[in-house]
């Protein structure tokens, strides 16, 4: 188990190296990105423009998504551990990217991925025991618990023929 803290701070790290696929300021509000680097004081070095271009893209593509994020993010606050905030901000910024969730927030593993979300969410992972995608699992969610305001995109599970390639083995 890793506190909350550090996984923050390996988050912060990764965005600075340019891992993952980022918005800028990790999704983060100016004064939650700002309270961020306050506390961690983050790596100095300039960011390469590769990384810095592919983020003001996410940027530009997550500003297309901005109610689906923010609905994303006040549903994972719901199950968010206690001092865990900004993470819920973070996770949703970054469920809107085109990978799965563990290498778009730069991680070695899906099952890196698992130990955050145990740390952070550890409710939804209890929910998530078929072991489903992280992202499927989320718009699943939102989907059965929806008030109508989100488009659904994970698909009927049970009658898919991708099923395999979205849970894991136990």
């Amino acid at each position: 188990m890793m506190p909350v803290h550090d996984w923050l701070r390996r988050l912060l790290w990764l965005y600075a190296h340019g891992e993952g696929c980022y918005p800028l300021m990790m999704g983060l509000r100016e004064t939650e990105w700002d309270a961020l680097q306050a506390q961690f004081d983050p790596p100095s070095q300039p960011m390469p423009a590769d990384c810095l271009l592919r983020q003001k893209l996410m940027t530009e593509l997550n500003a297309t998504r901005t109610d689906e994020q923010q609905q994303l993010a006040q549903w994972l606050a719901g199950y968010m551990a206690p001092g865990a905030a900004p993470m819920h901000n973070i996770i949703a910024s970054v469920s809107l990217a085109f990978n799965h969730l563990w290498q778009d927030l730069g991680l070695s593993s899906r099952q890196e991925l698992r130990e955050l979300m145990s740390d952070c969410f550890p409710e939804l992972v209890e929910m998530n025991s078929e072991n489903m995608r992280w992202k499927k699992f989320f718009y699943r969610q939102r989907c059965l618990h929806s008030t109508g305001e989100l488009i659904c995109r994970s698909p009927s599970c049970d009658a898919c023929c991708e099923r395999a390639f979205c849970f894991a083995p136990s």
